[in-house]
Formats: C-alpha cells, structure tokens, sequence
C-alpha cells in the first residue's frame, strides 16, 4: 500500500503541474493573458471591438489561485493518507542479543546483559520496531533445551530469530583501554547472515553506557530498521530518561527484576530497594518493587510504591507505563473497568507479550467467561509452549468449569516444568480442595511444605484446612510455624489473627484479645498498618458482639469505616458488620440504609452474598418468613470460591479469618 500511494501521489503531482502549464504558461507565451493589477490574478490582452459596443472582455481568471491551492491540498492529502499508511504497518521485528566483554575483566560480565536490555528498553520507544524482550528469548531458549547457556552465540542467536519470525538480529561487544570503553554492534538480515550495518560508540567510564553509548547505538540501529525512524530516533532514543542515571542501580534492578520472574519476591525486594536506594526516581524499580510487596502481601508497601511509580510513569517506556496504568487502576483505584481497557491496549499494541495474556484470562475469570480465559491461556501457550504459569492458570480455569481431570493434568505439565518449585503442590491442594477432596488437598499442601519450609502460602491454607476438620490443635502449630518463617510483618500480623479468630471460635476470649495485642504491638513497627489495623479492629468487634457489647462492638468497625472505608470492598464488609449490630439493637431502620450502602457498590464488588445475608437477619428479625426463605434460596446459589478464599489474595484477604 505505501508503494502504490508514493505512485498515486507522484501521478497527482506530475497531472497537476501539466494542468498549471497548460492553462497558465501557454497563455503567456502566446500573449494571450497577462498579469492584472489584482495579482495574482490575470487578464485578457484581446483588443475590443468598439462597433460592438461591448464592454472589453476580461478574463479575471483564478487560475493561479486556484492551480497554487490544489497542487497544495494534492500534496497535503496525499502525503498524510502516505504517513498514516506507514504507521498501520506492522511493527519491525528486530532482536537484540548478548554481547561479548572483551575487556579481559570478570568484573564487567554484568554489562554482557545490561547493555543489549538497555538496547531493547530504547528500540522499544519506537513505533516502528517489535523488539523481541529478554524475557522472550528465553522462553525461545527453553524450547530448545538451552535455558541454561551462559552465552548465546550468533549461530543460536539466528536460530531464535527464525523461531519467533524476527528478520533482523543485533549482535555486539564492548572493550576498555584504560579508562576508555568501546562498544561495537553489528546489525544482520536473519534470512541471508548478510551484514547490513556496524556501527561503535565510546566514553569515558562505565557511566558513558548510559549517558551516551546506548543511545548512539538506539539511533544507529533504529535508522537502519526503517527510513522513518530518520525523523524521530533523535528524540526517542534517551536510555536515560526511561530507566535510570546510574548503572550501579540498573544492575541491581536487573537482579531483582529476574528473582520476581522466579517467583522469589523476597530476593526481588531487596534488589530492587538497593536500586532505589542508588536512584529514587527509577520508576521501573518502584514498579517491580509494588509488584513483589504485592505477593509478599506488604498491600500497604505495594501501594505505596506503585504510587510512586504512578506519578514518575512518565520516566518508562510506553509498555511499562500501560502495565503500570493497568496494576494502578486495579490495585489503587479498583476501577475493573478501567483495568480491562489496560489489557485490551495492552494486547492490541504488543500481541507478542505473552504475559499480558495472563491478565486476560483474570479479565474473563471476574466475568466467569471460564471458556475465554482457556483460550487467553491457550494463546499464552503458544507464544511460549513452556510457560509454566500458563498451564497453572489453564488448570484453574478447567477446575472452575468442573473439568478436574483435565486440571490435573495441566498442573502435572506445570509440575514439570518447575522442578523443586513447591508451587505446582499448591495448586494442586487447590483444585482438590475445589472439588471436595479435603484429605487430598492437605496432602499436597503438606508436600510445598516439604519442598519448600517457608512456603508461607501452602502454610496458611493447611491452617484453614486444619480448622475445618476442627483440628485446630495442629492449626495453632502450623501457625505458630508461619511467624517464625514470615517474611513480612503484614504475613506475621495475619497469623497473630487468625490465632485470635480461632480462640474465638472456641470461646476462649482471653487469649485471642492477648493475640491481637500481640499483632497490635507488631504494626508499631510497620510503616504500613492501615489494612491489618482493619482486621484487628474486626475480631475485637466480633468478639464484643458475642459479649453483647454492642456498643464497643460498633466503635471497632466504625474505626475500621474510618481506616478503609473509601475502598468498596472495605466499606460492604464495614457496612455488613454495623448491619448485623443494629439488627440484635432492633435498629431496623439504620439496618435498611446499610443495605442501599451495600447495594450500590455491589457492581465494583462481587460480595452479593453478604447482602443477602444482611437482609435475611433484618427479614429474620421482622418475622417475614416468606421472604426469608427466597433470600435463603439466593445464600444457597452462592460458589464459594474456596481455593482463592485460600489464596488470601488482595480480594479475598478477609475472608480467611471468616
């Protein structure tokens, strides 16, 4: 299309320049016009004929005028239909791999990867160039059985490219001489091995990577990928001001960033705290960090550096800030709506992400469309065959669509390609706690926990499944053994509650208030108490409710109200609490506008069970029995959720201690 519109908009110039000298530069050379004193515009040179009596002809043409304006708009329209033809191509796919440290020092190994991930974050600015990410090339590495070569060399390097359809590679080295350091590439046409293009670049220092080099080399090779990037590489390609000012900070990042990959958040966090320590504006860092507060379950620590990333978004890459747009608008703002245009944007300008596919599959999972997040799974599974996370979430998708065999078997695929990972066992606790099978869930959780001691998550579900067999003896044990290992305050909080939430259930109120105190005196020490605070405050209610002190009862969720209330999901749980209190207060009027409250944040929150339950008390108080018994009807339709329940995810964090 872009050939055929150069051709179409050469035509249109070569017609309109004909048309200007048939009708104007003819006329002049036979003097039959010339200029009139309104220029632009021309007369007539044709002598009247007085017998005629007639006025002199005139021929105020606007020839001129109108031959100028229409070569204009020609150009005009025809060169923008060109340029907007060119950016509904498809992106350039281009790769960039290891590069060689022949500096003879150990030392610089690091920069091997740092330099070619730089390399990637700049060409991914572009909006003419698909870059194949680090990340990807190695999905591409386990498929060949070689996920643990150290160094890709060129003949493998080809072989990726050819995988994944890529038409260009990029491959290079760096060297020092004295305080001198030298960085060579070499682009190549994947199809012929030809080489189209060297290019070098040097600085003073490591520092000058950064500062200069990268973007220099961004430039070089972005110009040779495609004429357009002529115009624009200048002022796209600045490392700098999409990453960080110091490498230092850049390595560590790397490190982190490669441990959240793993799963080993902890590991993540305390790399990628040292790289905001170097550079406080790393907005990448921040974002990662958020990410692994996140599964630690740090909600507050996550929050608070998501927002930091939030307000520096402008200082990553355009995928980066649409990942952070979309964990923003769900975890801050719990807009679902918003989040799922985030993932819509998201696979529309990057279909080769394959972990954005994940997040659809959570998009069709809050909307039960179970047959379209397998397909989201599915599609993730062909971009990596490999990706082990895929087969987890395709096994869960198949549990909610009642297919446990089949979940089984996508979690034994899972199994297979984590080796001593303990997660696998997790999730098949899970599917069989879905399905019923008690007994076979605890096993597998006990096995995590033989694989991995401190797997906190299996832990807390045993603890729950321990309670429901009303072994709340090992329960105690269990959780006793989850504080020692916690790796966060907020996990350690929560064991210290549902200690006190299962010495409530048994009566024993004493020792449950001397729990919370315990887990009271931990927050002192958490910069980020907000939502455990919430949790103590509830059991203290709950407590006092079954004291009949109601009037203490309600202090302590109206404190939580005051804490979190502006979150839906808080404010539901918060209303339902003060519901029940004014139903035993016969307050029946205030019970109904607790009810409205409910109502209208049910569409961001799917606890419509809780609402029920709050009308069929206040039904059960007002003797309607009728009516209670088609709201009883609803309660019995609702799906427990149970293994997300267990996973104390964000969502369903408060309905471990219930």
């Amino acid at each position: 299309m872009i050939i055929i519109s150069i051709v179409v908009t050469f035509i249109a110039i070569i017609a309109t320049v004909v048309f200007g000298y048939l009708q104007i530069v003819v006329p002049f050379i036979k003097k039959e016009v010339r200029w009139s004193r309104k220029f632009p515009f021309i007369e007539s040179t044709e002598v009247p004929v007085i017998r005629r009596r007639k006025k002199k002809k005139k021929h105020s043409k606007w020839l001129i005028a109108v031959t100028a304006v229409a070569v204009a708009v020609v150009i005009v329209v025809l060169f923008r239909v060109l340029l907007l033809q060119a950016a509904d191509l498809p992106r350039k796919p281009i790769a960039v791999m290891q590069f060689k440290n022949l500096t003879g020092d150990a030392q610089y190994d690091y920069l091997c990867e740092a330099i070619p991930n730089l390399l990637i974050t700049n060409l991914e600015q572009s909006e003419r160039l698909q870059v194949m990410t680090w990340e990807r090339m190695h999905d591409l590495l386990k498929q060949l059985d070689k996920e643990d070569l150290e160094m890709i060399d060129e003949e493998t390097g080809f072989e990726l490219c050819r995988m994944d359809e890529v038409n260009t590679i990029v491959t290079g080295s760096f060297t020092k001489a004295g305080d001198l350091f030298v960085t060579d590439i070499k682009i190549l046409d994947v199809s012929s091995k030809n080489l189209l293009k060297t290019a070098h670049s040097k600085g003073e220092g490591v520092a000058s990577i950064l500062k200069v080099q990268v973007d220099k080399l961004s430039r070089d090779i972005a110009k040779n990928a495609n004429l357009f990037e002529r115009t624009v590489a200048s002022t796209k390609m600045q490392v700098m001001e999409v990453t960080t000012n110091s490498m230092d900070a850049y390595n560590y990042f790397i490190r982190g960033r490669e441990d959240f990959e793993k799963h080993y958040y902890d590991d993540a966090r305390r790399f990628l705290v040292k790289a905001i320590e170097i550079d406080t504006a790393f907005a990448s860092a921040y974002f990662y960090l958020a990410m692994s507060n996140y599964y630690l379950r740090d909600d507050e620590a996550c929050d608070k550096a998501l927002e930091k990333s939030k307000i520096l978004s402008s200082r990553v890459t355009e995928k980066e800030r649409l990942y952070i747009e979309m964990e923003y608008v769900d975890i801050i703002e719990g807009d679902r709506e918003k989040y799922y245009y985030a993932i819509q944007q998201l696979v529309r300008k990057y279909p080769k992400e394959k972990r954005v596919y994940l997040n659809m599959e959570i998009m069709y999972r809050d909307q039960e469309l179970y047959n379209k997040a397998i397909d989201a799974c599915k599609k993730a599974l062909e971009l990596d065959p490999n990706y082990a996370d895929a087969w987890n979430k395709l096994g869960y998708n198949y549990s909610y669509i009642g297919d446990y065999a089949m979940a089984i078997e996508c979690l034994k695929r899972y199994a297979s390609l984590s080796p001593g990972d303990a997660n696998p066992f997790d999730s098949m606790g899970d599917i069989y706690f879905a399905a019923g099978q008690i007994d076979e869930a605890l096993a597998q959780y006990k096995e995590a926990i033989f694989v991995k001691p401190d797997f906190v998550t299996s832990m807390g579900k045993s603890v729950y499944l321990y309670a429901l067999r009303e072994d709340y003896v090992q329960a105690m044990k269990q959780l006793d053994s989850s504080i020692v290992i916690a790796p966060s305050t907020t996990i350690r909080v929560n064991a210290y509650c549902q200690k006190a939430y299962y010495r409530f259930l048994l009566g024993d109120f004493d020792r449950a208030l001397v729990d919370l105190d315990t887990a009271e005196a931990l927050l002192e020490l958490s910069e980020y108490p907000k939502r455990a605070k919430v949790y103590v405050n509830w059991i203290r209610s709950w407590i006092c409710y079954d004291q009949l002190d109601f009037k203490s009862s309600f202090d302590y969720v109206k404190k939580s109200h005051a804490l979190l209330g502006k979150i839906p999901l808080y404010a539901i749980w918060c209303n339902y609490y003060f519901g029940l209190i004014e139903v035993e207060q016969k307050e029946f009027d205030s019970a109904y506008t607790r009810l409205t409250s409910i109502k209208s944040l049910l569409p961001d929150v799917h606890l419509q069970v809780l609402y029920d339950l709050l009308y069929a008390e206040v039904l059960l108080a007002c003797d309607s029995l009728d009516r209670i018994i088609e709201t009883g009807k609803r309660i019995s339709e609702f799906k427990n959720d149970g293994y997300q329940i267990l996973n104390g995810t964000r969502k369903f964090s408060i309905s471990i201690m219930i």
